[in-house]
């Protein structure tokens, strides 16, 4: 199925929120905004310029996608900050159904940063490889490395109050975290889903020390989010972050790559596919 075939069958009106109903010039529409800017990152086009002279080489994929006349570069701009929410809404719904496809038995939590020097929104923050100035991806994603829930914040922004907004409705067995996510309030918030937590201790904080068996787990599946880190990172986003100005445009082009990992993910699934690595062959 090409590209543009996947971005019309999951981007439609049962799954983007219909439009309040206006006076004027209806304009382009919600649904067919959104299947651009979700394209241009399964696409890989860097930017809306590139965006733009795609589809105008390529008629059939504007007609594809809907568009009776294919959007200027301010235009394709201006979806990127004024969506975020929809698109936020409707990657939730496409994980929603790859949920149903394939229930979640482990749910991993992480956070990967998005490296910026010069974004005047950017912040200074810190991984396990040191200190980096930009923004961070926090994602739960499932058994297979495919993302679940996500959000994008400032990179001085610690990892460990997340994990709730993460799982919140989620249903799994397990949830995995590194000891980022150590604390009273994340074991809680696991119990709360009914599933089991396997969170890392954290030597830095006074009390027991979890069971073994936690650890054992972390070390055999943890590799899934590293995966999915690397996959959203290199394959899907490709650095697209660098280009744009402010946080809103930043996290509305990764949620379309989410959306985009998912939709392809979904589509490969029905093709017998059952992995990451395979699910990563389908991209364009």
């Amino acid at each position: 199925m090409e590209a543009c075939e996947v971005v019309r069958l999951f981007i439609n009106k049962a799954i983007v929120p219909a439009e309040p109903k206006r006076r004027g010039n209806p304009g382009y529409g919600r649904v067919k905004a959104l299947r651009v800017l979700v394209y241009a990152r399964l696409k890989g086009l860097e930017n809306d310029t590139r965006v733009v002279e795609h589809l105008k080489k390529h008629p059939w994929i504007a007609k594809t996608l809907s568009l009776a006349a294919v959007p200027d570069r301010t235009t394709v701009g201006r979806w990127w900050r004024r969506y975020l929410s929809l698109l936020e809404e409707t990657f939730v719904k496409i994980a929603d159904i790859l949920q149903l496809a394939v229930p979640t038995k482990i749910a991993v939590v992480d956070s990967t940063p998005l490296v910026d020097l010069y974004d005047m929104e950017a912040e200074w923050g810190y991984t396990s490889r040191g200190k980096f100035r930009g923004f961070k991806l926090h994602a739960a994603v499932n058994q297979l490395g495919l993302p679940l829930r996500a959000l994008v914040t400032p990179g001085n922004r610690y990892d460990g109050p997340f994990l709730p907004k993460l799982i919140e409705d989620l249903e799994a067995d397990y949830v995995l975290a590194d000891a980022a996510y150590c604390s009273k309030i994340n074991f809680r918030a696991v119990t709360a889903i009914n599933a089991k937590p396997v969170i890392a201790d954290n030597p830095r904080k006074k009390g027991k020390s979890r069971k073994a068996e936690s650890h054992v787990l972390l070390k055999t599946k943890r590799y899934v989010v590293e995966q999915f880190n690397g996959l959203i990172k290199d394959n899907v986003l490709d650095e697209c972050w660098l280009w744009p100005r402010g946080l809103v445009k930043k996290a509305s082009m990764v949620m379309a790559g989410l959306i985009s990992l998912d939709a392809n993910a979904v589509n490969a699934l029905v093709e017998g596919e059952e992995s990451l690595r395979t699910v990563s062959k389908y991209w364009d």
